[in-house]
């Protein structure tokens, strides 16, 4: 006897695989769990950012727009503007129109709730004529005619809002310039307002704004970025690089959220919301801000493994119990059935699974014994229908050796047709009767093809004529079904040519496409009709008998079981079609793949 050491019990595979199984449960849990707060965090900060963005927004936006009406009052449709329209319209105006000019813009500028971000409030000709208003401090240079030209953006043609943060080439104060054209009558422009804001309107907004640690604040003013560092507004460098941002979306139509690419190769996401017009507020987010506590999800995550652990613990004991012991009882039970001992044991029948396969075995025994005497009754039984069948094979031997015996009786006398047909009978009932193969190479087929057609001609003698064109000898070694050809020459032979009296056979093999054989059989006969056709190659009934029109040389072997054949064989897209026209031709094609194995 030999014996085998077993490597891994079924109850130990069970364990691991469910110990595996659960490990992966867990991790897959862990980590979507950890995906899952890494999104919704990243959600949660997007749309505090995005909110807290759009509350000092409004604040900042609410300054800009009394600054612009603060320049508005100048540039249109005021008092102010009629005496401005009026004072630079003079050829020689007088000191007192100057005053009352200038008691004007100090009105509106007093008046402006903004007006303490103002730095320079100017109105201009853009020739020799202009007032200032202004914010002044000591070190200011005060403004002339001569001087006035350097103030960045102040030209005849200007128009600029909030675009830029400059130096006050005056002072030494940073600002943001905002130019508006003055119209006078018939809405011709007859001058410019220059403001200069302190940036100090953004920035004192920005003083209680709670940014995180890794966070920036960004300024875009027209196509300008600026980075915000508390009462400074600073140039992001060249190398600044904006891309859209689509794996989180804003809750607010005018939020844009986007990933910055800073020079250092840091990649922040950025949430931008519009002040006005050319002023954009932006914050950006580290991913660090978004990713939850590493720590304290890989701490979860290793006592999850040791309670599954500990829990296959607990299940290996049970198992034992349950399915080890009488699995092993089992096993012993049938080492003795192996052992020839069939007797029944009822201590494996228990109240359970397992005590089905108990008396499964019991009944396995019991089997066995009956199988075993079953087994010696048809020993003899097999011994008998051998030696029947070794009687059932005299008669054909005995029908080829008479057909022998007559081929040579022939060729003696020189009688060499009787002797070819003899021949190729002999042939043909030895194909029918010896060979079981279901397919055949076509080279095979040809020659049963060309037996059967010798005897046919020796028949009707001359008036029947076959010939044979093969195009591709390659052909010839691709397999067919056994007895294909034969039933279409009977056909051809028997219902299309012997009507009318004399006729001939055309046979052509010939390549269809890349990888299929097509075998056309002509006939000059008397043809069939559209009816005959579709009646022959229709699908065969259960309980209907073949036409004997469409019957061969064998019983079944008729052109309705060619198709069939083929088709079961090859499938729906091959097999047998037929092409004919009354009193001129019938044309009979098999399609057929070429493969030389089954």
């Amino acid at each position: 006897m030999v014996s085998t050491k077993r490597k891994a019990t079924i109850k130990s595979r069970i364990i691991l695989i469910m110990t595996v199984f659960a490990l992966l449960i867990a991790s897959l849990l862990s980590f979507f769990s950890y995906e899952l707060i890494s999104y919704f965090q990243r959600k949660t900060t997007i749309q505090a950012t995005e909110f807290n963005l759009q509350l000092v927004s409004h604040i900042i936006e609410q300054d800009l727009m009394n600054l612009s009406v603060l320049a508005m009052t100048c540039s249109t449709n005021s008092s102010t503007n009629r005496m401005l329209n009026d004072y630079f319209k003079s050829d020689q105006p007088s000191s007192m129109e100057a005053i009352h000019v200038f008691t004007s813009l100090q009105e509106d500028f007093r008046m402006n709730r903004s007006n303490g971000y103002v730095r320079r409030l100017i109105v201009t000709d853009n020739k020799d004529k202009f007032f200032q208003v202004d914010n002044s401090v000591s070190t200011s240079v005060p403004l002339t005619i001569h001087n006035i030209n350097q103030l960045p953006g102040l030209a005849a043609d200007a128009t600029e809002e909030w675009e830029r943060v400059i130096q006050d080439p005056l002072s030494l104060t940073k600002t943001i310039p905002f130019v508006m054209p003055i119209y006078g009558d018939n809405a011709n422009r007859i001058g410019t307002v220059y403001l200069l804001a302190n940036t100090s309107v953004i920035t004192d907004k920005l003083k209680g704004y709670g940014l995180p640690a890794d966070a920036k604040l960004l300024l875009t003013l027209g196509e300008h970025p600026y980075e915000i560092q508390g009462d400074r507004i600073v140039p992001l460098p060249a190398g600044y690089k904006a891309t859209p941002y689509d794996e989180e979306t804003a809750i607010g139509s005018v939020t844009s959220l986007s990933w910055l690419e800073m020079n250092e190769g840091e990649k922040l996401i950025s949430v931008s919301y519009p002040v006005r017009k050319g002023v954009t507020l932006s914050q950006t987010l580290s991913e660090k801000q978004f990713a939850p506590q590493f720590n304290l999800w890989l701490l979860l995550m290793l006592g999850v493994c040791v309670l599954v652990i500990a829990s296959s613990g607990v299940i290996t004991v049970y198992l034992t119990k349950t399915i080890s012991l009488p699995v092993e009882k089992l096993k012993k039970r049938i080492d003795k059935i192996a052992q020839g001992n069939f007797l029944i044991d009822r201590n494996m029948e228990w109240n359970s699974e397992l005590g089905d396969v108990g008396r499964g075995i019991n009944r396995l025994s019991q089997d066995i014994l009956s199988l075993m005497e079953t087994r010696v009754a048809d020993e003899k039984q097999r011994q008998e229908l051998e030696y029947r069948m070794l009687q059932s094979q005299i008669n054909p031997h005995f029908l080829y050796n008479t057909l022998n015996s007559i081929k040579w009786m022939a060729t003696i006398q020189n009688a060499t047709g009787i002797a070819e047909m003899t021949t190729s009978l002999s042939r043909l009932l030895r194909s029918i009767a010896k060979d079981g193969r279901k397919l055949v190479p076509l080279q095979e087929e040809l020659s049963l093809l060309e037996d059967y057609f010798l005897i046919q001609k020796y028949r009707y003698g001359s008036n029947v004529t076959m010939e044979t064109m093969i195009h591709d000898e390659q052909l010839l070694t691709g397999l067919i079904p056994r007895f294909t050809l034969q039933p279409l020459a009977e056909n051809a032979i028997f219902h299309g040519i012997e009507p009318r009296g004399h006729g001939r056979l055309r046979l052509s093999i010939e390549r269809s496409g890349w990888n299929d054989i097509l075998i056309t059989l002509e006939d000059n006969g008397i043809g069939i009709s559209e009816e005959q056709i579709t009646e022959v190659l229709a699908p065969r009934k259960q309980d209907s008998h073949q036409d004997s029109a469409a019957k061969g040389l064998l019983e079944g072997m008729g052109l309705r079981n060619v198709n069939e054949r083929l088709k079961l064989t090859y499938g729906e897209q091959y097999g047998l079609s037929i092409e004919s026209v009354q009193d001129q031709y019938t044309k009979m094609f098999i399609l057929l793949p070429y493969r030389t194995t089954e």
